[in-house]
């Protein structure tokens, strides 16, 4: 008999939107699972544009764009998730409730819950990020999303995570609970692969280093940025910095370095990939990510720092490592890769990687194995 699987995704933002997605998608492909969801549209972004006529039917899309106090009191307790997940467990004799995206507004809701069904959480960052802030506002913001991933983590006994390395922290932490582990799933969409849209900023820009994603400190854009300015080698070579977020570190105007300080639409992320030079992730922590799901996807060419989360996704043929926070190595490791790497082996290896790993028929069978 199939396991009946709600899923719920209270987070709509540029990274949990596809990973959610594509784990309820090839969850719904499984012949062991029958899957349901809930999702809440917010930050303009919807999860409806993602699901067929085949699955939408089983998900309950909510709305999460709120003003006045019914905002704020929804980020304290979203009644309406409470409501529909009630509906779907009792029609649908639903066994296991799993918390996807984060969800640090349902801690009051878990409780309720658990009277439905079994709840799963999946635990994305165990411990926190080294982040940069604004303004008070979005230091507060933090703090009360920190508080609600740790609520959660605490109070629900079965945790799922993608980071071998985490789930081995996790259940140091808590010898007690049930501590599962899946793959990471692809960040890939059907709009990504098919898109034909090229970003307007890169007109004439053809030969460029590349970082995409959103902008923050763990993510050592700085050191990226560094190592470019100051290496004489890479003046052929424009520096592209593509995605929202926070430029927390000191820049200066020069015309080879280009801020694309927005949402990169879907459509135009397959043409920024392809027509870069190489992708750079300088990370200076991670605990679970699929940012190298792209690179592998369209067999870029990748500087990939030495952060565990990396060496455990990546292969020494597939990308080429450089020591974590150190501008210098990262300097010299992107001459290596530009000028003296074999980049056709290294393509190879990561469709390879890509094909082995980020497939949906390995996900559906990690994630089969968890529940």
């Amino acid at each position: 008999m199939k396991k009946k699987i709600l899923y719920i995704c209270s987070e709509a933002t540029t990274g949990l939107l596809p990973y959610a997605v594509n784990i309820i998608r090839c969850a719904s492909q499984s012949p062991a699972l029958d899957v349901y969801a809930i999702t809440v549209d917010a930050n303009g972004l919807s999860y409806r544009p993602y699901f067929d006529d085949r699955l939408a039917p089983k998900i309950s899309f909510l709305n999460g764009e709120y003003s006045g106090l019914r905002k704020y009191v929804n980020k304290i307790y979203p009644e309406k998730i409470g409501r529909e997940a009630k509906r779907i467990c009792k029609a649908y004799d639903i066994d296991i409730i799993h918390l996807l995206t984060v969800d640090y507004t349902c801690v009051l809701l878990v409780p309720r819950l658990k009277k439905l069904a079994p709840v799963y959480y999946t635990v994305h960052d165990f411990t926190p990020h080294e982040n940069s802030f604004k303004n008070v506002k979005e230091r507060l913001v933090s703090f009360y999303i920190r508080s609600g991933v740790n609520a959660n983590t605490k109070r629900i006994h079965n945790l799922v995570t993608n980071s071998k390395t985490q789930c081995g922290r996790i259940k140091k932490k808590y010898p007690g609970k049930n501590v599962y582990y899946h793959i990471f799933p692809s960040l890939i969409t059907g709009a990504i692969t098919g898109g034909k849209e090229a970003c307007p900023e890169l007109y004439d820009v053809k030969n460029y280093i590349l970082f995409f994603g959103y902008v923050d400190k763990y993510k050592g854009v700085k050191y990226l940025y560094d190592a470019f300015k100051k290496n004489e080698k890479l003046s052929g070579y424009h520096l592209v910095i593509a995605g929202s977020g926070n430029i927390y570190f000191p820049h200066d105007d020069d015309p080879r370095v280009l801020f694309i300080n927005r949402y990169i639409e879907d459509e135009e992320v397959k043409s920024l990939f392809e027509q870069s030079a190489c992708v750079v992730y300088p990370y200076i922590s991670a605990t679970q990510s699929g940012a190298l799901t792209l690179a592998y996807k369209f067999q870029t060419p990748a500087l990939v720092s030495d952060i565990p989360f990396f060496r455990e996704t990546s292969t020494a043929a597939s990308c080429l490592f450089f020591k974590r926070a150190d501008t210098a190595d990262l300097s010299g490791k992107l001459e290596q890769l530009l000028f003296h790497t074999d980049l056709s082996e290294m393509k190879t290896a990561q469709k390879k990687y890509y094909d082995e790993n980020y497939s949906e028929e390995a996900l559906i069978s990690s994630m089969e194995s968890i529940y």
